[in-house]
């Protein structure tokens, strides 16, 4: 018989129902103490069957109260299938089923607001104004789920509710790892989110908190990753900029700082939407612990390939500088047969150069390799420094040799000059990043860096954002 109700209810076969309580008046009853909350209500619920709904709450209306095994009240399922005049149906009994609390003490607008289902939504604020301010196990307000989920309408319906009775201070509630809606909204790239809350005067420009910090010490504009592929990005850094947002102490532009968990958005697993006849909602695609991992991946990569091509640029230079100093210039083999005025301080200067140039770029190697895995350290790191350290004593024997050659055939005057450049490499070997920095602006200006940057469209990416942090101090949107 039980099964015969259920498969009356999943029909909506009115008649049936009839039948069944008139051969047995606490079928009803029986099955409700017998069953593991799962009512021929819920049942009729997810089928759509607003006549068997109806009948069923004449005959036993508090089975609109009862929550299944998977956390789910008849309502919560209505809210999620967005169905408005079962909804209705519901209420009639009672306007408190609105905070009936199932898995993860959602309500049934929290579903609604996940799902989208605006006018369902509608619904159930005009019979309970106070459950905008229900939150979840994760601290999660209606708000936040409608945000994480790219529900705009929602986002519409609910910041208009907290607006008209009063509640804007909603919208700048935490959930459970202390982020705001306007976190979520630019953490997730959604750009009507941001525009909505911010330049299109839904609330008053002071009521949102641009600057906001959530546990990891993030704002709204550290979330906000940048992407060079999609113009909606900058678009939305420059809402946030120009609303007066500011990077946090946990400034992170690494995806591994989403607040958007793809673990968080299960409302209720698969059965709630198989039950519903609803696809199970989806992420935001950067929010997923995938891509979340894809990015900093990118990014590890990205610096492997800087200092691989680092390490290259350091190993030609100490082997061209190096090759130098083994095969020193003709010039000094003739200086044997003929004087030549000037050759062996010259060729000083020379060494004095290469020595320099020799010795930065063995640093910089050293400094390269640093960093090596622990598993990596005896069979890469100790053979790499032991060459170093040879070739750098072989470099400097070799280098010494010919200097004392050059000094033994140069007048005693200028035998002093001729070790002055070696030791003025010495002296400015530790000076290098001051004496780098100058080369680099002389240079630059040599060269009219600012023409050459026209010719091959070069610019500053982080210009722009530094020129819309200085208007953000002064303007809002508008």
């Amino acid at each position: 018989m039980e099964r015969r109700m259920l498969e009356a209810a999943r029909k909506g076969n009115v008649h049936e129902l009839d039948d069944l309580i008139s051969s047995n008046e606490l079928i009803l009853e029986e099955m409700d103490l017998e069953g593991a909350g799962h009512t021929p209500l819920h049942v009729a619920c997810v089928a759509g069957h607003l006549d068997f709904v109806r009948e069923l709450l004449k005959h036993m209306p508090k089975l609109v109260e009862k929550v299944n095994a998977d956390g789910f009240s008849p309502l919560h399922i209505v809210a999620a299938r967005g169905d408005v005049e079962i909804a209705r149906e519901l209420l009639t009994v009672g306007l408190h089923l609105c905070s009936v609390k199932g898995r993860e003490r959602r309500v049934p607008l929290h579903y609604a607001a996940a799902n989208g289902k605006v006018d369902v939504m509608k619904v159930l604020l005009t019979a309970s104004p106070e459950s905008v301010e229900e939150t979840t196990a994760r601290e999660e307000t209606a708000l936040h789920l409608a945000v994480k989920n790219n529900r705009f309408e929602a986002v519409v319906v609910l910041v208009d509710h907290l607006k008209q009775h009063k509640k804007e201070q909603v919208i700048n509630w935490k959930d459970h790892k202390g982020n705001t809606a306007l976190h979520l909204a630019a953490a997730g790239k959604n750009f009507e989110v941001v525009n909505f809350l911010l330049c299109k005067h839904a609330v008053e420009s002071e009521v949102v908190e641009v600057n906001s910090v959530n546990d990891s010490g993030s704002t709204p504009l550290d979330v906000s990753t940048p992407s060079r592929r999609e113009a909606g990005d900058r678009e939305i850094r420059e809402i946030l900029i120009r609303a007066g947002a500011k990077h946090g102490r946990g400034r992170s532009n690494s995806p591994a700082s989403s607040p958007v968990p793809a673990d968080e958005n299960d409302f209720g697993g698969g059965n709630i939407h198989q039950a519903a006849g609803e696809e199970p909602v989806k992420d935001a695609p950067q929010s997923s612990p995938r891509s979340q991992s894809k990015n900093s991946n990118v990014e590890k990569e990205s610096f492997g390939d800087i200092r691989n091509a680092l390490l290259v640029v350091a190993a030609l230079i100490a082997s061209a500088t190096y090759q130098s100093v083994l095969q020193p210039p003709k010039i000094i083999e003739d200086e044997k047969k003929k004087s030549i005025n000037g050759v062996g301080l010259v060729y000083s200067l020379f060494l004095g150069g290469n020595t320099l140039g020799f010795m930065v770029s063995v640093q910089m190697i050293i400094c390269l390799t640093r960093f090596v895995p622990n598993h990596a350290k005896l069979p890469l790191k100790l053979p790499l420094r032991l060459s170093l350290v040879t070739m750098v004593l072989t470099y400097f024997c070799f280098t010494l040799s010919l200097l004392l050659t050059i000094m033994d055939r140069t007048e005693k005057s200028k035998k002093a000059l001729c070790m002055l450049p070696l030791m003025i490499s010495f002296i400015l070997l530790p000076m290098q990043q001051w004496l780098a920095r100058t080369i680099d602006y002389f240079l630059e200006q040599l060269v009219g860096l600012h023409l050459l940057g026209d010719m091959y469209q070069l610019e500053d990416k982080n210009s722009g954002n530094k020129d819309l942090e200085k208007k953000g101090e002064s303007k809002g949107c508008k």
